[in-house]
């Protein structure tokens, strides 16, 4: 038994002995062998990689306890670069040379149970070198646990401390330890990176704990023999991953870094190592360590040798490649030559300088790429030059700003930043000390975030800012405070605060600008120190005191710091306490936009923020656009985790439409990190004032009229804050201020004088220099490089090379051009800017824009020795050319321009991007290899191939052909390739062919691209894209001189024209040119037989090809037939069959538009005596007009004649036709308006020669048609001898919609009575289907079903009278319709059936109204106006070819202005004689207007038409806009089709909501019907979707009142717009009025009081600092209704006093005016007074008084829009808001409305001016108990009291604050009133006293 337990304890004893952890004995040899290998590239298969490997011998030596020798030797390298997995290593022996030379020398290093200590080296084992070693130890470094067999730790290594999970198994039989150990590189105390470029980025937290962009991870897997002395690793197999994602890491693709490691055991030796006799330094830990991988640029690799010579060669190689065009390897070369300079010295640098720096373009590349080698040997070198002043001013900015902003915060950098700032920049505000002070504090923020220690630059600014507050000088305080805002280090905030209002008591004093900047600077400090800086701008935001533009920021600035719920109710519940509307408003629609965010790292603020507005949302809803708002726009994708957030900022002041500041912000989600890459703020403080004529500023307000001492009679009058008139701008990218500039009123007065061509002529010495050189001629040429981004992220890998991904972006820019001008004639030495104007100019310019810029990804190794991983180059290149020769001749009004022809293929702009695996060794540098990362055979054969049918017939085959011919012709994008050699799948042409100039443009498109791999994102990009413009020349029959361009306005413009604008009746075939030569004698002579007859008839009827859709007349008329002549019916037939072939009119312009009409018109009238008499009764309205000697033609002609009726007609009389005149008068088309849906049909058209009958029309819309005019049609049609026609129309204007009906009227009536019966029908069903549809949305609003009912004015030129007219409009589900109908009086109206010898208007039935009489002087709208008048502008663009043949466009414009009608016409014409035209024509009238665009043959293939009119929706004011459209080109409706998918989305987040209803499919209208003056209710009804918006607000009051009876005069075309902009620009003034008895002040607030004893009354003035006018007012007598007004400006004093026989005095300067009875206006010295009856008006516009306006009760007073805000009296302060209408002198608020009318009250000294008041403080009769003591209290403000001897026969109460004291301790009433303690004396107590308001006195009162 002894034995068992004795051996028991041996087995113990002896197991305890084991060693697992692995160590090396002394005195052994361990030989290993060693692969490892890298890869980069996307994972899937068939996609390129690139990646090396390396294979060696390790031997690991014992040379001492816990130091080992390890040796590496028998080195092979080979390169990986094709195809993954097919493709294999190739061997280099170049890149094995390489790396033997690296590790020739063996290192020592410490080792001890698996841990791998320091390690020592000789200093000639290179930094790359000695991270290899590291790479092959880091295998060794293993933590083993003897108790434990899973276990986590964090264990350093390579990437640093990180996360390390422990699996052990352990084989004791075999003596043998297997261990998995698995790190996340994830997880690191401290992880081993470097990262450059993203400083001024921010990292969302939240974005990356939903997604990381970056991941990798290792595992290792060891094999460990044990015995009981030792244990030794046999086997380690490591595999490490490094995974990149710039999207969605799981649906957006990743790219991968693979790393892998072998290790095996293959023999043990026992024998001393032999060590090298070198000393051997510590050279650190386990740990990377950095040297030279910033210096390596991974898109190059070339061996240094000469870096002098080097520079020299690559910077020469660089001038010669740019001088002329810039080439797309342009960027590379100028970052070989950065790469270069990055390795060279101040030496070189100098020697360089000095060779280069004579030439201009050596120097500035010198000076651009300096500054991006980011250095402090670049530094250095530029405080050198500036300290030579080798740099101008200009260029030691802009090097200084570059430098500061590329170079990494290192100590060296900082140093030699910081003696830059302080011996070079001065603190003034110039450019160079902006520059200098904004980008040092970028940099010293770069130092802040990357370490603690930032304290000597933000040393440097604080003493900054403390030196400028020391010495009030408000432009370096802004600069100090941008400067620390740039820093945003929370040690700024307590020098930030002395100059925040509220934190110090100097700070009061400073501007307001300044307090906006110190707020602004938080924003920064925001994102480190939240708490600190909520803290501080919530105190700001509750403080009342402080001015609401400096409370908007500090919520801006809170807002950013993302408060919680917390903070975010506290600010509501504050907002609505806000007395500011404009702060409220502000707060309110800013919580609402980021309620709307979608981001991740805004969703709890955003969800707080919905909170917030239920809290504000009842009463902040609707506020209008003239208080400050926030409008921000964003969206996130969560497949792409990236965003984009747009925010506007407008900060209003005082309510102007005007904002005073407004600031736009764009913010960035991408790769984990929010950015704002742009922030642009504007300040426009009192430019209003500065525009007025003649304003001056800086006049002396003091010399003309002592303001002060009418002030001096206010009590603690205060003038507000005014800040002087500036403009001033910042711009911010990437949240670092980089620039701030402003204007102030000198330099903008400069401005408007140097560029005012209106102003007086005075000699302008800047401008004469200008013209001068251009007249010698002026030559430039400007280049700039520029690195704009070099963002990097460097880890290690456990084999020891490092892998980098980074993003490059460089660009280069070139402007080259010369100008010369020639001046006729020459101008003088004393020549003057008005002289120019009648001078001819001839300007010669040739300049090209040229731009070359470069993007490049990398991700993989990067080291000097080798290079081996993914890259993808964007390049881009644009090069522009132009050259010009003008000549301006101004007083001819000609403009000729000349361009030469283009010859040569020119390539305007080129993108290409493609994605390759790279290798390169520095070994081999001819080896570079770059595999295209998708190669064209990875592209599946089945996608290349073209599906075959084998039984296809042979007519399917050449079908199959054909189509493929088409889609390779046409240049179908996607169209596979046809035959299986085509490699390049998606490839798409276009071409733009302008051959008429000679030359085409192309778009080419390439693109292949990996995603049929794996449909993510990232394989979108990666692969080949190409896009191309190219300008092309264009083969033509003679050669192109040039291309010319002539423009021609007034008399002349004819004189240009190149061919004579005429229009045919693309109907008629004519044959030659003879036939048309007869056809116009017979037209001709026809016409003149017609006008020698009394009887004639004047019926057109419309006719439309099939297909085509309605061209529209351009203005409306309407009329059914007026006169039934059952007498005259034969020669009426008798003449229309004769007009049929030869009275043919065209109307281009007009309802008969030959061959796409689909509508009929006709006034017929009556032969005899009957028709004469009632023409010439019914003068300029008559429904029957006279004949001219005009050409006349009958307009209808079809070939496929047919009603939508169906009924057929015959040949014989299947359409009425007579003639109609031209010039003098002509036939109206008949146009109504139908209660429902309007329907289409074509007219019967008859052929010149044949008349082909029962043909079915094409056209496709559906017919429709009210029953109302089908019964009328019915009803009127029975009578057999009418030859009428009657056309239902949808609009009231003419315009078709996409269904129109044509009833043709026949003698055979069972026609009518079936097509009257189907409209009938047709209307029932379409009334029905409506209701059914309507019945669904009950609950929804019902403004998208509101009718619109037009209104019309309708003009008769010879009455000059104005009719008004009732208007009929309907809306069924598919179409609306509205007409306007009139009645002219001169008529005689029989509704007798049988009177056909009776002229008689139409009736007018329910839907259906005639706009206008047959024959009025409106219808010459429908002819074209060149027929007429001359054009008044035209433009001939030609190419001038060798031949002299004509060939280009010409563009003639021609109007027609009677009193309150404008016709406008464009018609473009081919030079070459051809009959495609283009037709543009608009007609405005002054309820009305209407456009249309038409362009194809004869101006009849494609056509859009809009108007607009106004009327009523459910009897509210409402215009509409109605926009419809016939055949279209096929790219527009794909645009079109394509931008309708964006509506509703945007439609969405304006705040419209979505109405499901059909509307038709080529019509568009949009309706506004004001609601209120401020807001309106609209409907945008476009094809497929229906939208509306109730109650939205609009930025300017409608004028809603009684609309006035409209005469010619009152209106017209020319005056209605400029009477709108009137109106807007009146919303900026406001009008103050004060009566007997009440007052309305400027912001619209009534009070009732009267003051009306015989003191001055303050009324209103201008309240700053230099008032510009005071207006008083006082009784004359306390017992009259009559009253005085006195208006004070710096000008003038005027004074205005009732008269005996109740007219008004006017007096100015004291001397009468306006005193003769024929004297009614008087000015003088920009002050204007006229009478207008008994009402005197005064205008001072440029002192801020737009007109008082007084008529001896009633004084009114209006302002202009820039005093808003500074005024102040008994009218208010002018500022729209409410809360602060009752404001006193002293700037308090006054606690009852007599209180503030008596603080208001002018006081004289003595009482002979009739005042008998003084004011006085008083005490409170009784004593209240205040803070628990009985008190005695005094008032704050002085109350109105008698003066001495004098009593008070009149009081009033009126309510005042007062101070107490406790009643032991009181002052007296006497030292009250002198102690200067009572103006800051808080108020204890508020009480009702007696204020004395009229006195009686007994002696002399004093």
């Amino acid at each position: 038994m002894r034995g068992l337990v004795l051996a028991l304890v041996l087995t113990l004893v002896g197991s305890q002995h084991l060693n697992y952890q692995p160590d090396f004995s002394e005195n052994k040899v361990y030989t290993f062998d060693y692969e490892s290998t890298l890869l980069s590239g996307l994972p899937e298969k068939g996609l390129a990689r690139a990646g090396i490997r390396i294979k060696s011998k390790v031997e690991i030596s014992g040379i001492g306890p816990k130091l080992c020798l390890i040796r590496i030797h028998s080195i092979e390298a080979a390169e990986y670069n094709g195809v993954w997995p097919t493709s294999s290593f190739s061997r280099s022996l170049k890149l094995a040379q390489v790396l033997t030379g690296q590790l020739s020398n063996p290192i020592k290093f410490e080792y001890s149970h698996g841990h791998v200590g320091n390690l020592m080296a000789p200093d000639s084992v290179s930094d790359d070198g000695l991270n290899i070693y590291r790479g092959v130890l880091n295998v060794l470094e293993i933590s083993i646990k003897k108790m434990q067999h899973s276990y986590s730790l964090q264990e350093a290594g390579i990437e640093g401390i990180c996360n390390t999970t422990y699996a052990i198994q352990e084989k004791k039989r075999v003596n043998l330890v297997y261990v998995t150990k698995s790190k996340d590189l994830n997880s690191c105390e401290e992880k081993v990176q470097m990262v450059t470029g993203s400083a001024y980025t921010q990292p969302c937290q939240t974005c990356q704990q939903r997604n990381k962009n970056s991941r990798a991870t290792a595992t290792y897997n060891y094999k460990i023999k044990y015995t009981r002395n030792e244990a030794v690793i046999t086997q380690a197999d490591v595999e490490e991953i490094h995974q990149f994602s710039p999207f969605n890491e799981i649906t957006g693709g990743n790219a991968i870094v693979e790393a892998r490691q072998k290790l095996a055991l293959t023999d043990v030796q026992k024998h001393m190592a032999e060590v090298p006799p070198k000393e051997f330094q510590n050279r650190g830990s386990l740990q990377y360590q950095f040297s030279s991988e910033l210096l390596q640029l991974p898109v190059h690799l070339f061996k240094i040798k000469d870096v002098e010579s080097q520079i020299e060669e690559s910077l020469q190689d660089l001038v010669e490649t740019t001088s002329e065009k810039l080439p797309s390897d342009a960027p590379a070369k100028a970052l070989k030559l950065l790469h270069l300079f990055r390795a060279a010295n101040e030496e070189n640098y100098e020697s360089v300088w000095k060779q280069f720096s004579s030439r201009p373009v050596y120097r500035r590349y010198i000076l651009d790429i300096i500054p991006a080698v980011a250095s402090h040997r670049a530094l250095r070198f530029l405080r050198h030059k500036m300290e030579r002043q080798e740099l101008t001013s200009w260029e030691a900015a802009q090097t200084v700003f570059v430098a500061l902003h590329s170079s990494p915060p290192t100590q060296d950098v900082m140093e030699e930043a910081t003696l830059i700032v302080k011996k070079h920049c001065p603190r003034s505000p110039t450019i160079l000390g902006k520059f200098c002070y904004l980008s040092y504090a970028s940099l010293c923020h770069k130092q802040c975030s990357s370490s603690d220690s930032c304290s000597e630059c933000l040393q440097l600014l604080h003493g900054f800012a403390g030196e400028a507050l020391s010495k009030a000088n408000t432009e370096e305080i802004s600069l100090a405070l941008k400067a620390l805002g740039n820093v945003g280090h929370p040690a700024s905030i307590k020098h930030i605060k002395k100059f925040l209002p509220g934190y110090a008591a100097s700070a009061s004093d400073l501007p307001l600008k300044v307090h906006a900047t110190a707020v602004i600077a938080l924003k920064n400090i925001g994102m480190k120190d939240p708490k600190m800086v909520q803290a501080i701008t919530l105190e700001i935001f509750l403080n009342h005191k402080i001015h609401p533009r400096v409370r908007m920021l500090a919520a801006v600035v809170l807002l950013e710091t993302k408060p919680g719920l917390p903070i975010l109710m506290t600010l509501a519940d504050a907002v609505l306490k806000e007395p500011s509307m404009q702060v409220a408003s502000f707060i309110y629609s800013h919580l609402r936009a980021l309620g709307r965010s979608t981001a991740p790292d805004l969703q709890v603020m955003a969800s707080a923020c919905r909170m917030a507005i239920r809290l504000l949302s009842p009463k902040f809803d609707r506020s209008g656009y003239q208080f400050s708002k926030v409008f921000r726009f964003s969206v996130f994708k969560e497949f792409l985790m990236s965003g984009l957030a747009a925010k506007y900022l407008i900060l209003n002041n005082a309510g102007s439409l005007i904002p005073t500041v407004a600031m736009s912000q764009l913010r960035t989600h991408f790769l984990g990190r929010v950015a704002d890459p742009l922030e642009v703020g504007i300040t426009i403080e009192g430019l209003q004032e500065m525009f007025p004529k003649g304003y001056s500023p800086d006049r002396d307000w003091e010399i003309d009229y002592n303001f002060k001492e009418i002030l001096k009679k206010l009590s603690d009058w205060k003038a507000f804050s005014s800040e002087k008139p500036f403009a001033s701008g910042y711009l911010k990218m990437f949240g670092q201020e980089l620039f701030f500039g402003g204007l102030d009123k000198n330099a903008i007065q400069n401005a408007l004088q140097a560029w005012a061509w209106y102003g007086p002529d005075e000699k302008i010495p800047s401008i004469k220099r200008i013209i001068s050189s251009l007249q010698s001629g002026v030559g430039r040429q400007w280049t700039k490089a520029l690195l704009s981004s070099e963002i990097r992220r460097i880890v290690p890998t456990c084999t020891g090379f490092p892998t980098e991904t980074s993003f490059y972006y460089s660009s280069i820019t070139k402007v080259a051009g010369n100008v010369q001008a020639q001046i006729t004639p020459s101008p003088k030495s004393d020549f003057r800017l008005t002289e120019l104007l009648n001078a001819n100019i001839r300007l010669r310019s040739k300049m090209s824009l040229s731009m070359a810029k470069e993007m490049t990804f990398v991700m993989g190794i990067n080291t000097h020795m080798i290079q081996a991983g993914l890259e993808a180059r964007t390049k881009m290149n644009a090069h522009v050319p132009v050259n010009v020769v003008a000549t301006v001749q101004m007083k001819e009004k000609n403009i000729k321009i000349e361009i030469p022809p283009c010859k040569d293929e020119t390539n305007v702009i080129t993108v290409r991007s493609k994605t390759f695996a790279v290798t390169r060794n520095i070994g081999d540098l001819s080896a570079n290899k770059m595999t295209p990362v998708l190669l064209p055979e990875a592209v599946p054969d089945i996608m290349k191939m073209s599906f075959d049918s084998n039984s296809a017939s042979g007519d399917i085959d050449n079908i199959r052909d054909r189509q493929s011919a088409e889609d390779v012709s046409s240049g179908d994008s996607l169209s596979f390739g046809h035959s299986s050699s085509q490699k390049e799948p998606f490839v798409q042409s276009m071409c733009s062919n302008a051959s008429t100039f000679g030359f085409q443009v192309c778009i080419e498109r390439r693109s292949i691209h990996a995603a049929f791999i794996k449909n993510v994102p990232l394989y979108y990009l990666v692969g080949e894209h190409a896009l191309r413009m190219t300008l092309k020349p264009v083969y033509t029959e003679a050669p192109i001189e040039k291309i010319q361009v002539t423009i021609q306005a007034g008399d002349q413009a004819p004189t240009k024209m190149v061919r004579l604008v005429t229009f045919e009746d693309p109907a008629a075939q004519v044959s030659s040119s003879k036939e048309v030569l007869k056809r116009v004698k017979k037209i001709l002579d026809n016409a003149y037989d017609q006008g020698t007859r009394k009887s004639r008839s004047s019926s057109s009827s419309a006719s439309s090809t099939s297909g085509s859709a309605e061209s529209t007349t351009s203005s409306p008329s309407s009329s059914d037939s007026d006169n039934r002549a059952s007498q005259g019916d034969t020669q009426i037939k008798l003449k229309t069959r004769q007009s049929k072939a030869k009275e043919k009119k065209f109307y281009p312009f007009g309802d008969s538009s030959g061959s796409s009409s689909s509508k009929s018109s006709s006034c017929s009238s009556s032969s005899g005596s009957s028709s004469s008499k009632s023409s010439s009764s019914s003068g300029g309205s008559s429904s029957s007009s006279k004949s001219s000697s005009s050409s006349s033609k009958s307009s209808s002609s079809s070939k496929d004649s047919s009603s939508s009726s169906k009924s057929s007609s015959s040949s014989k009389d299947s359409s009425s036709k007579s003639s109609s005149s031209s010039k003098d008068s002509s036939s109206k088309s008949s146009n109504s308006s139908s209660k429902g849906s309007s329907s289409n049909s074509s007219s019967s058209k008859a052929s010149g020669i044949k008349h082909k009958a029962k043909k079915q029309s094409k056209t496709t819309s559906l017919p429709h048609a009210s029953a109302a005019e089908g019964e009328r049609s019915i009803h009127e049609q029975k009578h057999k001898t009418q030859s009428r026609s009657s056309s239902s129309r949808s609009t009231s204007s003419g315009i078709s919609s996409s269904s129109e009906s044509v009833v043709v009227s026949h003698r055979h009536s069972k026609y009518d009575r079936q097509a009257g019966l189907k409209h009938d029908k047709s209307q029932f069903n379409s009334h029905s289907s409506y209701d059914t549809s309507a019945q669904g949305e009950y609950h929804l609003p019902k403004v998208y079903q509101l009718h619109f009912k037009s209104a019309q004015v309708h003009w008769h030129p010879d009455q000059k009278m104005a009719s008004s007219s009732s208007s009929s409009s309907s809306e069924s589900g598919s179409s609306n319709s509205s007409s306007s109908g009139s009645r002219s009086s001169s008529h005689h109206h029989n509704h007798g059936e049988n009177s056909d010898h009776r002229s008689r208007r139409s009736h007018v039935s329910r839907g259906v109204s005639s706009d206008h009489s047959c024959g009025s002087s409106q219808t010459r709208e429908r002819n074209f106006l060149g027929d007429i008048i001359p054009p008044g502008i035209t433009i001939v663009a030609q190419a001038v070819r060798s031949d002299n043949r004509n060939q280009g466009y010409q563009a003639t414009t021609y109007v027609r202005s009677d009193a309150a009608k404008v016709d406008v016409q464009l018609v473009v014409v081919q030079l070459a004689e051809t009959n495609w035209k283009a037709c543009a024509d608009a007609v405005i009238l002054p309820l009305k207007a209407q456009a249309r665009l038409r362009w194809g043959k004869e101006c009849q293939d494609y056509r859009i038409a809009a108007m607009a009119t106004t009327g009523q929706m459910a009897r509210k004011p409402a215009v509409q806009l109605k926009v419809q459209w016939g055949n279209l080109p096929s790219w527009i409706k794909k645009t079109s089709t394509a931008f309708m998918q964006y509506v509703p989305g945007a439609a969405f987040v304006l705040g419209f909501s979505e109405a499901h209803q059909r509307n038709p499919s080529h019509e568009f209208i949009v309706r506004a019907a004001a609601t209120s003056p401020r807001t309106i209710d609209t409907v945008i009804k476009a094809p497929g979707v229906t939208l509306y918006y109730q109650a939205l607000r609009i930025p300017f009051t409608l004028p809603l009142g009684p609309s006035p009876t409209y005469e010619a005069q009152d209106i017209t075309a020319w005056n209605l717009f400029p009477k709108i902009a009137s109106q807007i620009a009146q919303e900026d003034q406001s009008t103050c009025e004060v009566s007997e008895g009440d007052f309305k002040t400027f912001d619209h607030m009534s009070h009732t009081y009267s003051f009306n004893k015989s003191c001055n009354l303050l009324v209103a003035q201008d309240c700053t600092q230099h008032p510009k006018f005071i207006i008083t007012t006082r009784k004359v007598d306390p017992w009259s209704f009559s009253r005085e007004v006195h208006i004070n400006t710096t000008s003038a004093n005027i004074t205005i006093c009732p008269a005996a026989n109740s007219s008004l005095l006017v007096a100015c300067n004291e001397e009468p005016v306006l005193s003769h009875s024929g004297v009614s206006e008087y000015e003088k010295d920009d002050v204007k007074i006229y009478k207008n009856g008994t009402t005197v008006i005064v205008e001072a516009p440029t002192h801020g008084l737009k007109n008082v306006v007084f008529d001896g009760v009633i004084l009114k007073v209006t302002v202009a829009s820039w005093m808003r805000g500074k005024t102040c009296g008994v009218c208010g302060n002018n500022d729209r808001e409410k809360h602060n209408e009752l404001l006193m002198p002293n700037h308090k608020l006054a606690h009852s409305c007599s209180a503030f009318v008596h603080s208001w009250v002018l006081i004289e000294e003595t009482c002979t001016g009739g005042c008998k008041l003084q004011r006085s403080y008083v005490k409170l009769n009784r004593n209240p108990t205040i803070d628990g003591e009985e008190s005695t209290c005094y008032s704050v403000d002085p109350v109105l009291k008698c003066r001495k001897d004098c009593t008070p026969i009149e009081k009033a109460s009126v309510k005042v604050g007062f101070h107490c004291f406790p009643k032991d301790a009181a002052v007296s009433l006497l030292e009250w009133q002198r102690s200067s303690d009572k103006k800051s004396a808080s108020e204890d107590a508020v009480e009702s006293v007696d204020a004395d308001i009229d006195c009686t006195c007994t002696g002399d009162c004093s």
